[in-house]
């Protein structure tokens, strides 16, 4: 004899009934369905590191009267931050290159004062602003590597 021949039939099996009544009854709310990865938390999850579900107003800030508010320049995968980041790299690189400059043609009371200026805690403004007057008064010189284009 084969095995099917000498199993007995079985009825199908069909969940119990309590169950199919509380999956029927449940009130599916859109945050529970299917969690969103979202790629930056707003700035109250990212202050208390929960998670954020990524909608606007998120489910913590809902439940907690919070502000939602998403910075876009948190977002490392996104090109406004690529962008950003660009941009204040150009803007530091450009800062360095003057800051050479003005150590390569500007004498010695001048650099010290600057280094007096970076030591004593001035603001990368008012560095900014001293760097950039140095190089308004030696604009006539040329650049520290660079020939003044006149034939020696």
């Amino acid at each position: 004899m084969s095995r099917e021949e000498c199993a007995p039939a079985l009825p199908p099996l069909k969940p119990r009934p309590e169950y199919v009544q509380q999956s029927e009854e449940k009130d599916v709310e859109p945050f529970s369905v299917r969690r969103i990865r979202s790629s930056a938390a707003c700035t109250e999850c990212r202050r208390r590191r929960i998670k954020c579900n990524g909608y606007t107003p998120c489910e913590q800030c809902t439940l907690n009267n919070r502000e939602c508010v998403i910075n876009l320049l948190h977002d490392k995968r996104k090109k406004i931050y690529l962008r950003e980041l660009e941009q204040e790299l150009q803007y530091h690189r450009t800062f360095f290159h003057q800051l050479y400059q003005v150590i390569c043609e500007c004498d010695d009371a001048d650099v010290n004062q600057l280094v007096s200026l970076i030591r004593d805690g001035g603001t990368k403004e008012d560095i900014k602003n001293t760097i950039e007057g140095y190089l308004q008064h030696d604009i006539q010189r040329p650049i520290c590597g660079e020939s003044s284009g006149k034939d020696e």
